[in-house]
């Protein structure tokens, strides 16, 4: 993992417990975070845990070419950036992979460096590519 920098937090936020792991590299960084409900919420018909995972591209992908920077100053990458995210994934694979092995961060960041590099593979260097800062800053609320 040492072409990337990466951070994991665990925070309360809005009243529920929030894992988040975060890979930074030259091309763009992932984004993971998978929130805890709580078992009352399950039992409510709901369910347990929630959560998104969003890419950031320095440089568009071929699929985003013809298009504006989603963000004029991504609060991530502190520069322009192409942004998309999905939740479904986290429900159909994040969450599954991470009860699998509770707390063991180094297999989550291994399965982000993996996704890192199948997604960023055919992204160009970005022209002006600035380096990932050290600390991952916090979200904006």
């Amino acid at each position: 993992m040492d072409r990337f920098r990466f951070k994991y937090t665990y925070e309360q936020r809005f009243g529920n417990l929030r894992h988040t792991w975060t890979m930074l590299g030259a091309k763009g960084a992932i984004h993971l975070h998978i929130t805890d409900l709580g078992e009352a919420h399950k039992q409510r018909g709901g369910v347990r845990y929630s959560g998104g995972i969003e890419i950031h591209w320095r440089s568009p992908p071929e699929y985003m070419q013809d298009q504006p920077p989603s963000q004029d100053e991504c609060w991530l990458l502190h520069c322009p950036c192409w942004h998309d995210g999905s939740s479904l994934q986290v429900e159909e694979f994040w969450i599954p992979q991470w009860l699998a092995s509770l707390n063991d961060h180094d297999a989550m960041f291994a399965l982000l460096e993996s996704r890192m590099a199948g997604q960023f593979a055919d992204t160009p260097e970005p022209a002006t590519a600035q380096p990932a800062p050290v600390d991952v800053p916090g979200e904006e609320t």
